[in-house]
């Protein structure tokens, strides 16, 4: 009887538990690197640091190379934040696919290595 209780637990319920929670991950990461926050905001200052203009030519024009300074730098760390957070969702992804096609077949492997190991 537990058997059976385990097999329709793992094939079903256990299988859907597996996925839902894969797919919170993946959306997890997603979230934590705030990647749609990164795209909306790719051109932004840096940490919204920017220059006042004074009055003489020579202070706007201080103004606009720090501004755009600023900009550059808040691109150049945003840009790698995306593509930190997209090397990081592939691999989770993989993960995922990994588990979701290996999940089926653990419970005739654990077996399998139990008979293999005490044949050998």
């Amino acid at each position: 009887m537990l058997f059976v209780e385990f097999f329709a637990w793992w094939y079903g319920r256990g299988l859907i538990e597996l996925f839902n929670r894969s797919m919170r991950l993946i959306r997890s990461v997603w979230t934590k690197f705030s990647v749609s926050v990164l795209f909306k905001t790719l051109f932004e200052p840096w940490r919204r640091i920017a220059t006042e203009s004074g009055g003489s030519i020579r202070d706007r024009a201080e103004a606009v190379v720090d501004n755009m300074v600023s900009r550059m730098v808040g691109f150049t760390i945003r840009i790698f934040s995306i593509i930190t957070a997209l090397v990081i969702e592939i691999l989770v992804i993989v993960a995922v696919v990994l588990a979701l096609v290996v999940w089926p077949f653990v419970p005739v492997l654990v077996p399998l290595a139990i008979i293999v190991g005490i044949a050998s």
